[in-house]
């Protein structure tokens, strides 16, 4: 049976998709990893050293203009009890402020939120530490560790060519803020117009079986998923055709199938036309894909496509590339505008 695909390639993969002009801005340092899109917005992420009980996840997010602040929230997670007070923020056991705000996000876990005013001062006092711990009362509650953050926010400086600049939250120089370019407009998709889901095919051409047999499509035992068929247009059929099931992600072969049953895969280069999770909405003319790097989804990619007439264009990419607990939205690698 086709297995999943491994955490470890997803960034290799993403590299791979066409159109994701900002797989080159997804980069890992120790501890830190750093998603910045074709936008030039940034997502830095810290995390709790590998052996740590208190694990804490600070995400750090920029946008790319220039006067844009960077802003930080801080997750804590497992089973945390606060007395009632805002908590602390320590570098090396050393208290640099209290945070303001502490957001519940559900019964066992919190959110601590930074002011804008407060991130400047506690990156640079983590700047030479190598632990950042969250207490109450003197108790820790959680820890991000420090290995990596100067590279990481370095890394995010430079994509955002914020290097050499006042606005910089590491490689600072004296150039003003008039020195960072405006970021780059999105791109325009459009999407086709919406068709009438009527006479449809009861099943797909013959010729699927070859491109099927190609992909190394195999459900296992226990799945009989129906393929499933989409109008695009008066002479185009879309498929999904069930080719591979596995604990938490289950791969479709999509084909495109004109009025002589020619075939096409919907995207070509990505996976043998294999998309993982994957579905197709006729309303929204939407395909989209979202592969889970484990069960608990802390680590993984997504992707979405637009039916613009012609083909499939990528039109939104996220990954979180490192499985270590993250629990926000994967940050995004390509942003464009669907009109």
């Amino acid at each position: 049976m086709k297995v999943e695909i491994s955490i470890l390639a997803l960034a290799a993969a993403l590299a791979l998709a066409p159109g994701v002009a900002g797989a080159d801005g997804v980069e890992s340092f120790k501890d830190w990893t750093v998603v910045c899109d074709n936008l030039r917005n940034c997502q830095v992420a810290g995390f709790a050293a590998d052996d740590t009980e208190l694990p804490a996840v600070l995400r750090l997010s920029r946008a790319a203009a220039a006067s844009a602040p960077a802003k930080v929230e801080i997750d804590l997670l497992g089973e945390i009890s606060l007395g009632g007070k805002a908590p602390a923020l320590a570098v090396d056991g050393r208290v640099v402020m209290t945070a303001k705000v502490v957001s519940s996000r559900d019964s066992a876990d919190f959110t601590v939120v930074l002011d804008d005013a407060q991130v400047g001062p506690l990156l640079g006092a983590a700047r030479n530490g190598t632990l950042l711990s969250i207490q109450d009362g003197g108790k820790e509650l959680g820890r991000v560790s420090l290995a990596g953050m100067v590279a990481a926010l370095r890394y995010a400086d430079d994509q955002q060519k914020r290097a050499g600049t006042v606005t910089a939250m590491v490689a600072k120089g004296a150039v003003p803020a008039a020195g960072v370019p405006a970021p780059p407009p999105a791109p325009v998709l459009h999407a086709a117009p919406a068709v009438a889901q009527t006479g449809l095919p009861a099943k797909p051409p013959a010729a699927i079986k070859a491109l099927f047999s190609k992909a190394e499509c195999d459900l296992g035992p226990g799945r009989d998923d129906k393929p499933e068929a989409f109008r695009l247009s008066a002479d185009k059929v879309l498929w999904q055709v069930p080719c591979w099931g596995a604990a938490y992600n289950f791969g479709s072969l999509f084909v495109i199938a004109d009025k002589a049953d020619r075939l096409s895969l919907a995207l070509e280069g990505v996976g043998d036309g294999v998309l993982v999770n994957a579905e197709y909405d006729p309303k929204t003319r939407l395909l989209s894909a979202y592969n889970k790097g484990r069960g608990i989804g802390d680590c993984g990619d997504s992707s979405q496509w637009v039916w613009t007439g012609e083909a499939f264009a990528l039109s939104e990419a996220t990954v979180m590339p490192v499985c270590r607990g993250y629990g926000g939205d994967w940050p995004t690698t390509f942003h464009a505008e669907v009109r």
